[in-house]
């Protein structure tokens, strides 16, 4: 019961964060459940998440994480997270280096690309391009040194009441396909990151796909 009390709290703090950029609250059933915070710039943006109330009793936890990228692509240059929830502890970074194009995670290094995208950079896109550029593009995703690709299929523009505020949104479908490879990923992660990937559907090819519903406020 608590793990699906988790999987519903964190698909809502997921769809949620994209509206606007400050500090606010996470309610499930009218009952607060998380303390969000999340700043952005140009360049970086910064996600924080606290529980409060009676789940900082069942299931405390205190998370942060920090994403810098390159402001022309939206390339990832440096992200890191620090994560407490109950008896998890976790602290990793990972950092582009440019002289050999790879993505270094302590020893290990990825091959990779400039504009490889993280889950984070994709909302930082979302925030500051418009939904006719980002409408069907595919973009290179690295999750948590497990390849994806990315893309946003923008739906409709709605007015969403939030935040004490009547914001006019675009709403975009989020579809996540996972690149094949032998052998990729952590050996344990944070439930934010892990069940982002949890909504999964086949297409037309067989490809599965995460798929997620993502509101930004319109420009």
């Amino acid at each position: 019961m608590l793990m699906k009390l988790h999987k519903v709290f964190i698909s809502i703090l997921f769809c949620n964060a994209f509206i606007i950029a400050q500090e606010y609250n996470i309610s499930l059933w009218s009952i607060p459940v998380t303390r969000v915070e999340m700043n952005n710039k140009l360049g970086e943006i910064h996600f924080n998440t606290e529980s409060v109330g009676i789940v900082d009793y069942i299931w405390p936890h205190k998370n942060s994480y920090s994403t810098f990228y390159n402001t022309e692509n939206f390339g990832l240059l440096k992200y890191n997270k620090k994560i407490k929830q109950g008896d998890f502890k976790q602290e990793l970074s990972w950092e582009y280096n440019s002289s050999d194009s790879t993505l270094i995670h302590d020893d290990n290094k990825i091959d990779t690309i400039d504009s490889i995208q993280t889950i984070f950079t994709m909302i930082a896109r979302v925030m500051q391009e418009p939904y006719d550029f980002l409408d069907t593009k595919w973009f290179p995703i690295d999750h948590e040194s497990c390849s994806y690709e990315g893309r946003y299929l923008w739906s409709d523009t709605i007015r969403v009441y939030a935040l004490n505020e009547d914001i006019l949104c675009d709403h975009y479908r989020l579809d996540l396909k996972k690149v094949d490879q032998a052998k990729c990923g952590l050996d344990g992660s944070d439930y934010f990151m892990e069940n982002i990937l949890m909504r999964v559907a086949l297409d037309k090819f067989g490809w599965k796909k995460t798929i997620i519903n993502v509101l930004s406020k319109h420009r």
